[in-house]
């Protein structure tokens, strides 16, 4: 047995060492020589494993350089693409806003000429003074009246007296109808408040036929007769009309005109 003490004691001869190196190469052979050739084809195959790792990060950067290159010619043709888009719906709104405001300018110089503006103004003074107009139906007609005192007494009958500024028939005068009266007082509030106190006539003695009724256009003649005749129906009475023609050729008849 190789000891510590046996290999300094002086008793030990040539051979005895000779049979210990000879012991320890057997031991080298046998042990340490194989494990060092698995060793040495362990670290061939690391030295072949980091080879491949490095072929393989290269192959990674190069994908990821491919990737980035075609990320980078997608988003140039989605720019691209973008920008084809936007000019050419750039170009179609410009055209419709082009259209609109051509459309915009004729049609504001045609309301904007001279004869629709005098035409307008005329209108809109018409409808002012029209405002101040109250029709009377069912007065009377004589030779030698005084339509501003029969005027007055009507308007007695139902506690007003305004200040009557014009006053006259209006339409063609025949035989067989009562001509309207047309007069005018000063304002619009005293028109509404003469038309709400018109009903009172219906239970005066002597004026139940005699009717209040703004001074309505063709146009609003016309509807109030529909809605006449429409409430007509729901009552489901019969009533005749006798409501003279006027100087405009438009026929207001009915027989009650409300307000």
């Amino acid at each position: 047995e190789i000891t510590n003490a046996t290999l300094h004691s002086r008793s030990i001869t040539k051979e005895t060492l000779c049979h210990w190196l000879s012991s320890l190469c057997c031991l080298l052979n046998e042990n340490a020589i194989p494990l060092m050739e698995d060793a040495a084809k362990h670290l061939s195959r690391i030295d072949e494993l980091e080879e491949q790792s490095r072929k393989d990060q290269k192959t990674i950067i190069q994908l990821q350089t491919e990737v980035i290159s075609k990320r980078d010619d997608e988003i140039k043709l989605m720019k691209e693409s973008l920008q084809l888009t936007v000019k050419s719906e750039m170009k179609s709104y410009a055209s419709a806003v082009t259209k609109s405001c051509n459309a915009i300018t004729n049609s504001c110089n045609a309301v904007l000429a001279p004869k629709r503006i005098s035409s307008a103004i005329k209108t809109v003074a018409e409808n002012a003074e029209r405002k101040k107009n109250i029709i009377i139906y069912g007065v009377p007609e004589k030779t030698d009246e005084v339509l501003p005192a029969l005027v007055e007494d009507v308007l007695a009958e139902i506690e007003e007296k305004p200040v009557i500024r014009d006053c006259c028939r209006i339409g063609f005068r025949k035989s067989e109808s009562i001509r309207p009266v047309k007069f005018t007082l000063n304002s619009q509030d005293m028109v509404n408040q003469v038309l709400r106190k018109a009903s009172m006539l219906r239970v005066k003695h002597g004026y139940q036929k005699i009717y209040l009724s703004p001074d309505r256009t063709a146009e609003e003649r016309a509807a109030h007769r529909e809605k006449l005749l429409l409430k007509k129906q729901a009552n489901g009475k019969e009533e005749t009309e006798d409501v003279t023609t006027i100087e405009n050729s438009v026929r207001v008849l009915d027989s009650k005109v409300e307000v």
